[in-house]
């Protein structure tokens, strides 16, 4: 009988053990975020930040996955509101590096991390390898993995799912009705394309953030399927209709215009991944119509 008692004893020590480790290793920090490319992937995976900078714009720009209502709004990405901040009571504050002045500030409140991403260029790769750093932050880096691999099993799916033999995509956002950013091989757009067996029309240098500002008269030689990705200024959708070059340049291209829905270009697998589906449902809808 005493040993049947110490047996059991012995075998609950080791489960209250085991479940404490767990929980230690499961519980994730109460994270403040103010680069909306951080935020997604929090969500992404499964993580509710404590506080996000300007809320109401990331849902305009970004999307998805969508901030709970819970969450609190802690003003600019570039000016938050120290206060409330500090109120908060954040483990963990995530950054970017083009937020690194506020760096100083902002640690006497909580520890700070800068997790980069477009510093030497994007890739999928370094959208994975950003996918685990804020994972690992969140202390969650088994749902890092899954979230990566959920990823590459979208992708392969919505890649089955386009039709044919595909033109070059030039993928564009209206600055105005005469220049557009146009994003070229070290953007995430570009990424996003490649893993769905797409190429990229536009082989020109850009800026570290993946595209290049030019005027549409250097679109005009382009063999290509245009993407045109919203929101487009005000009154230029209807400004275009009504533009003869506009008009001979699409024209020139000899397919119809695909127009999607808002992106965060500057984004993480989230963004990826709705990149992926925007483009891949529109090239399915014109290959349906043609």
């Amino acid at each position: 009988m005493a040993g049947m008692i110490k047996s059991s004893f012995l075998t609950l020590v080791v489960w209250l053990t085991a479940a404490m480790m767990s929980a230690s290793v499961s519980a994730s920090p109460r994270i403040l975020s103010l680069d909306w490319t951080q935020t997604e992937t929090l969500l992404a995976l499964g993580i509710t930040p404590v506080a996000v900078a300007q809320k109401a714009d990331y849902n305009s720009w970004v999307k998805a996955p969508s901030i709970p209502d819970k969450t609190v709004d802690i003003g600019l990405r570039t000016q938050p509101n120290m206060e409330r901040l500090a109120e908060l009571h954040p483990d963990k504050i995530l950054i970017s590096p083009i937020f690194k002045a506020m760096k100083p500030k902002l640690s006497t409140i909580a520890p700070v991390s800068s997790i980069p991403l477009y510093e030497s260029g994007l890739s999928w790769t370094s959208l994975k390898t950003v996918t685990r750093q804020i994972a690992r932050e969140a202390n969650r880096p088994e749902a890092g993995e899954t979230l990566i691999a959920n990823a590459k099993q979208q992708l392969a799916s919505l890649r089955d799912t386009i039709p044919g033999e595909q033109p070059p995509l030039l993928m564009i956002q209206f600055l105005d009705a005469n220049h557009v950013r146009v994003f070229g091989t070290n953007s995430l757009y570009h990424a996003t394309i490649s893993e769905l067996g797409l190429n990229n029309a536009w082989q020109n240098t850009t800026n570290s953030w993946g595209f290049s500002m030019v005027s549409t008269r250097e679109l005009l030689d382009l063999d290509a399927q245009l993407v045109i990705v919203r929101p487009l200024p005000a009154g230029v959708e209807q400004t275009l209709q009504t533009n003869m070059f506009w008009q001979y340049l699409v024209k020139r291209t000899g397919h119809t215009p695909l127009m999607i829905d808002p992106v965060w270009s500057f984004g993480a697998i989230p963004s990826a991944l709705r990149f992926a589906r925007l483009v891949t449902a529109a090239l399915t809808e014109q290959g349906g119509q043609a």
